[in-house]
């Protein structure tokens, strides 16, 4: 089984908590799908834990990520320079990059890889240090993408942003490139995905669009799991579930009492506020 975790944006309690939820259940593998904030900045806490969870030899699930709009790219690019390995990077010990358009096998499934989105909120951040212009694939990523899904057939694809045959109520969605070229690569590959799970949108909610299974991670703890469970290990949650209703509105699964309703009220209005992207 696999954990197919959402937005993290750097919350190292949400990486350990992950990390325990998994080797409860007895899963081995986690991919994250975007907005992991690992290695953001020099010291990075996620870095520490991974380096001290080999240190230490405790266990824990081995991680994959695709890379989201909010992740250092310039960094995550030397590293794959100066390790020489043009489909995974290792971002710290147990914890990996794979890279754009890449595809790697897991639990016995062909995952397709694709990392990256276009940020609403770039003026607000400051280039070359909380945003970066490589956060949008290039054509020739783009190429890569279109090539692997047709040449590997992948049962699973993995992106931080989803294709735009999955309607999300988002402002500009509808011109961005990374959705827009999504969608192009599906429309022209006669390969058809068995599932595809993605981040950015900070919900936790699956979708069935042409056969296709499309299922959004959520955010901070929140994750899915390959055999269809959504659970948000994030404050307070106790392995309860937080999802959307079909007009994107996120509620709670079943009655909760004392600080768990008030976490979930406080992941709630943060998603009301943050929204996605």
């Amino acid at each position: 089984m696999i954990y197919y975790v959402g937005d993290i944006h750097g919350r190292v309690d949400d990486v350990a908590a992950i990390d325990r939820a998994a080797i409860k259940a007895g899963v081995e593998v986690v991919v994250q799908v975007g907005d992991f904030g690992i290695r953001w900045a020099k010291n990075c806490p996620i870095v520490k834990y991974f380096k001290k969870r080999e240190r230490q030899q405790r266990p824990g699930p081995t991680w994959y990520t695709c890379g989201g709009n909010h992740d250092n790219w310039p960094e995550w690019a030397r590293l794959q320079k100066e390790q020489g390995n043009g489909k995974m990077v290792e971002l710290a010990p147990g914890c990996n990059y794979v890279v754009r358009g890449a595809t790697t096998k897991l639990d016995g499934k062909t995952h397709l890889f694709f990392g990256g989105a276009e940020s609403i909120d770039k003026s607000l951040r400051v280039e070359g240090t909380t945003w970066w212009a490589e956060e949008t694939p290039s054509a020739a990523e783009f190429q890569r993408f279109f090539d692997s899904l047709v040449e590997d057939a992948p049962e699973i694809i993995i992106t931080h942003e989803a294709p735009l045959c999955v309607e999300l109520n988002r402002t500009g969605r509808g011109t961005q490139p990374t959705p827009r070229n999504l969608q192009n690569a599906l429309k022209h590959s006669k390969h058809t995905p068995e599932r595809w799970y993605f981040g950015h949108h900070h919900i936790l909610q699956s979708w069935v669009v042409n056969n296709i299974d499309f299922h959004c991670c959520g955010f901070h703890g929140e994750y899915q799991s390959s055999w269809g469970g959504l659970y948000d290990v994030g404050p307070g949650a106790n392995q309860s579930r937080l999802h959307a209703d079909a007009d994107g509105e996120p509620h709670l699964d079943h009655a909760l009492q004392g600080s768990q309703v008030e976490a979930y009220e406080e992941i709630i209005e943060l998603h009301k506020t943050y929204g996605g992207d």
